[in-house]
């Protein structure tokens, strides 16, 4: 059964067209860079962008970038944005550089050359070129901490390389992940850095459903992701340590549709967001089964068999113990005593989800093959 429109569409390189929840970021974005400078650019903006992983600073400069471009052309000029990822192409000063002048002009050459040199390049081909860069630099905590002479310095400072006419670079946006990233610089670079910062915080449970509804729609068939699964899907991404990761929920949603595609559903089921999100925490092997207590193995069977019964990510701790006094009557095991204990404790173990304070649900999946190793675990250690 096909359950995708566009998978693609669910992929970290598709920037979509709406970036929900991240106008005000946006917003600030457009007003630090002042596009009415275009005119007589003075020296570059240096904006810093913080925010953890899957804050969606990545895909909201990249979108800014294009915002830029298309405003610039209306009032009359050609803007160029320059995206280098510091992880993949910042290993020196002389990469970074080398990158930057073969995404404005890739027949340029700069191998013989020394860094300073390639920057040079860089501002000399914009102004031939008559361009304006937009220059982003992403993951620059990454890079700090990498190489002994980095490209803060260089960059903040590039009006001083032509101190008679614009260096043509509109603005230098800093991507990084924590704030204290500028603690690694020395205070000639953090002086020119400055202190224009844009905040991307978490998102919150109800931001990454909206953005997981609008993703669907663009790469799913109607009807193939269930709002109970979307529900589920943005409540595992809050979870420390993910805590808001709004990527991390992009990919259960993918490749739980992959899952459930190659086992012939028309649409997503919890079970398959259990069994994507265990295999996603390098699955709980059978060893660490086998070292729960026999309560904790009772309450974590109880659990499974009542969410398998319900169809929901979660179900009321009083409804698991129901379900527990049948367990104990089945496998013929002694009564269970201190069940929110052993809740408490399989929490801090990972083997289940806490929502409040009645509320349990189980990560880890398929429920049908979890519930089979339990029963007989159970069995094997009563024998």
């Amino acid at each position: 059964m096909a359950i995708f429109v566009d998978k693609r569409k669910l992929l970290p390189s598709y920037i979509p067209e709406r970036l929900l929840h991240r106008d005000e970021q946006m917003k600030l974005l457009l007003e630090l860079l002042e596009l009415r400078d275009l005119e007589r650019i003075v020296y570059p903006k240096c904006i810093q962008v913080v925010g953890p992983t899957g804050s969606g600073k990545t895909s909201s400069c990249i979108k800014l970038s294009k915002l830029v471009e298309q405003e610039a052309h209306r009032m009359g000029f050609n803007v160029k944005s320059i995206y280098v990822n510091l992880r993949l192409e910042g290993s020196s000063r002389f990469t970074v550089y080398r990158a930057m002048v073969e995404k404005l002009a890739y027949e340029y050459s700069s191998r013989s050359l020394s860094p300073d040199e390639v920057l040079k390049q860089f501002v000399e081909t914009l102004r031939a070129r008559r361009l304006i860069a937009l220059v982003v630099l992403d993951e620059v905590d990454f890079h700090v901490r990498r190489c002994k002479e980095t490209v803060i310095y260089d960059l903040t400072r590039l009006s001083e390389l032509t101190p008679a006419d614009s260096p043509n670079v509109l603005g230098v946006i800093f991507i990084a992940r924590d704030p204290s990233w500028v603690n690694l610089l020395d205070p000639a670079e953090r002086s020119s850095l400055g202190g224009l910062r844009v905040l991307f915080p978490p998102y919150t449970r109800d931001q990454v459903l909206d953005i997981l509804e609008y993703r669907a729609s663009e790469a799913l068939k109607p009807g193939a992701a269930p709002r109970d699964v979307l529900e589920y899907i943005a409540e595992l991404s809050i979870q420390p340590p993910r805590s808001g990761d709004v990527r991390f929920a992009l990919d259960m949603l993918l490749y739980s549709g992959v899952l459930a595609e190659q086992e012939g559903f028309d649409h997503i089921t919890l079970d398959h967001v259990r069994a994507v999100y265990g295999r996603s925490l390098d699955a709980i092997s059978i060893s660490e089964l086998e070292e729960l207590t026999l309560s904790e193995k009772l309450v974590l069977l109880a659990s499974a068999k009542a969410l398998m019964a319900s169809s929901s990510p979660y179900v009321d701790l009083g409804v698991v113990r129901e379900y527990l006094k049948v367990v104990v009557e089945e496998l013929g095991v002694r009564e269970v005593r201190g069940v929110e204990q052993s809740v408490k404790k399989l929490f801090e173990k990972g083997f289940v989800e806490v929502k409040g304070r009645r509320l349990v649900g189980v990560p880890i999946g398929p429920l049908s093959k979890l519930i089979s190793l339990l029963e007989a675990l159970v069995r094997g250690s009563s024998s």
